[in-house]
């Protein structure tokens, strides 16, 4: 009896507990639906940053973001660490782990592994640009010293004046060993104009196809000059190379003093019958001058002296008289030739004349302007050997005034060495 009324008591609890926890539940609040989780978003920490196809800095770029700008990331890279992310603004590609910040769980984001050796393989080289029409100077540029092939680079400049240093003239021209071609038709009034070409390494200058500065060989920077009578439409074209160090070019034609008006050509006098001319031997510390006459040192001797040494090694002024018996007052050229004693080292020759002169140390041709007018011009020649070396000098007189001085000096110095240098004494 005791049990029965014992079972019943247990019962009646557990309705009561029953009872009371279904009142609980009926005045709580209902529980929310578990949310869904929202993939985490990276935010740029800089004011550009670089979106790449790859997950590093050797693949291309597809997009930046700005500062602040938030976009979703689909994955991570597991060798880089970069992170997967498509934008809103259409950019879908990879950002470094170190130039955006990170919100939301990245932890459940899928990982892949492209890692980072991919290499962009370089542009194509653009062919050069090429003006098609030139208002000053074309300008071509060559990959090499010899001006050969197709010029790397043509360029429309309206003078020659340039100084590279150590660099070149443009990215596809090497700063060692080019060269450059300016061509120009220049509109001149009749008259004498002044040509200055100054350069490192070499240069010639060119008038209708006709050479009249010629300095092509490798040297520090300097300066040639002449004058030439030119008018009408002259072609004028400029060679220059560089070799190594420093790379500079300048050219230019100015006018120098006047010319009167043409006459016509006067017929040149008729020489007196030349007398026998005397066969001189080539002299030491001396010259020997042989005269012709015509201006081309062309047919026979008409006439032949030897030529003293003075201040300068050579220096003659016929004014507007004949320079010996036999030779007229115009229209004569002449040849003087000797053996003259050099100390071993670098000089500068110089040669001033009207009309034209060519100098020659050893039948190399030092200085050439063989051409009507006013000469003063200079050139070098490194490492002379000591002992003597035959000089030449050739000159011709159109008309009016004749002259011509040649001298030499060591090497930038002006000023004409004291002679004759003798020769050191002979051992015993």
């Amino acid at each position: 009896m005791k049990y029965i009324r014992t079972l019943a008591l247990l019962q009646w609890s557990l309705a009561l507990v029953a009872g009371l926890w279904l009142l609980l539940a009926s005045t709580m609040p209902a529980a929310a639906a578990p949310a869904m989780q929202t993939a985490p978003l990276a935010v740029s920490k800089y004011e550009s940053v670089n979106v790449r196809s790859g997950p590093s800095t050797n693949y291309p770029l597809v997009g930046t973001l700005i500062y602040g700008e938030t976009c979703p990331i689909l994955g991570r890279d597991t060798t880089t660490g970069w992170w997967l992310i498509s934008c809103a603004s259409g950019v879908t590609g990879w950002v470094s782990y170190d130039v955006v910040n990170v919100v939301g769980d990245a932890s459940m984001v899928p990982l892949y592994a492209v890692g980072g050796s991919a290499v962009v393989a370089p542009p194509e080289p653009q062919a050069p640009s090429q003006p098609s029409t030139f208002n000053g100077w074309r300008a071509s540029y060559y990959a090499n010293k010899d001006l050969a092939g197709s010029p790397v680079l043509v360029q429309d400049v309206p003078e020659i004046n340039f100084n590279w240093g150590v660099g070149s003239p443009g990215p596809n021209v090497p700063a060692d060993y080019f060269s450059a071609r300016y061509e120009r038709t220049l509109s001149l009034p009749l008259g004498n104009y002044l040509l200055t070409l100054r350069m490192d390494d070499g240069a010639r200058v060119f008038i209708d196809d006709q050479v009249v500065m010629d300095d092509w060989r490798t040297g520090q920077f300097r300066e040639l000059t002449a004058v030439r009578t030119v008018g009408g439409s002259p072609r004028v074209r400029v060679e220059y190379f560089e070799d190594t160090g420093n790379a500079a070019i300048f050219f230019s034609i100015t006018p120098f003093g006047s010319i009167p008006p043409m006459q016509p050509t006067p017929v040149p006098p008729q020489p007196m019958p030349p007398a026998p001319v005397p066969d001189l031997q080539i002299p030491q510390d001396q010259w020997r001058a042989q005269f012709y006459n015509n201006t081309d040192l062309a047919g026979n001797v008409v006439a032949a002296q030897y030529v003293s040494r003075s201040f300068y090694p050579l220096e003659q002024n016929w004014g507007a008289g004949s320079p010996v018996a036999g030779v007229g007052t115009d229209y004569w050229s002449a040849r003087f030739e000797g053996n003259f004693y050099f100390s071993p080292a670098s000089y500068d020759f110089f040669a001033q004349s009207d009309d034209g002169v060519r100098v020659y140390i050893d039948n190399i041709l030092l200085i050439n302007a063989w051409f009507d007018g006013y000469v003063d011009q200079k050139n070098s020649f490194d490492s002379i050997g000591e002992g003597y070396h035959a000089m030449r000098v050739e000159y011709y007189d159109r008309t009016a005034n004749a002259y011509v001085r040649v001298w030499w000096s060591y090497k930038g110095n002006s000023q004409p060495l004291p002679g004759p240098i003798p020769p050191p004494p002979t051992p015993f």
